[in-house]
């Protein structure tokens, strides 16, 4: 017999064994009884709450991605695009120690009829991430003059690095050739 826990019955609550859940058993075994029995609470709560499995999956990777990239809006006040690069690079590094695994198997992992929703969150937090990459980029003032045109404007520059730092983190692979690219590219010579 379910032994229920009144007190785990918040949205927070369910997110938190949510994500603890998957870490432990991967994405595979997660279900709403799972995670019921997770929280001590019967499956119907869990259902006032997320209408499907697919919604609390999607609820779960959105409440890590806050999670990891909260620490963004400090790059705001990074007065140096390399810095800004550096320092994305270790929040998402603390990311992935945290949630070993997450950047690499989570877009992958939505249900059919969440993936579209799914992707559309991840765009989402990816646009920030650019735009705000972008903004330090174009506070820099060590930044070359003339360096971007209507060919190769700054946003190309930033889809172009942030794709690069996304496959490195895919690869699990090493950031200090990224940076001394960038730095060569967009700073002058001493």
């Amino acid at each position: 017999r379910l032994k229920l826990n009144r007190q785990i019955t918040t949205e927070e609550a369910i997110l938190n064994k949510s994500k603890k859940y998957i870490l432990k058993n991967g994405i595979s075994s997660f279900n709403m009884r799972n995670i019921a029995q997770e929280c001590g609470i019967s499956i119907g709560t869990v259902y006032n709450y997320f209408p499907s499995k697919t919604k609390l999956v999607i609820a779960t990777v959105e409440s890590v991605w806050k999670e990891i990239f909260e620490p963004f809006d400090h790059l705001t006040k990074c007065s140096c695009f390399i810095e800004a690069v550096q320092c994305m690079y270790q929040i998402i590094e603390n990311g992935n120690t945290k949630y070993p695994g997450f950047f690499s198997i989570h877009s992958l992992n939505f249900a059919t009829e969440g993936k579209k929703e799914g992707i559309e969150m991840m765009n989402l937090y990816f646009s920030k991430l650019k735009k705000t990459l972008l903004d330090v980029l174009r506070k820099d003032m060590q930044v070359k003059k003339d360096l971007f045109h209507h060919e190769f404007t700054d946003e190309k520059f930033i889809d172009y690095i942030f794709t690069l730092i996304v496959s490195s983190l895919l690869k699990r692979g090493d950031f200090s050739p990224l940076f001394i690219f960038i730095s060569n590219y967009i700073y002058k010579s001493h």
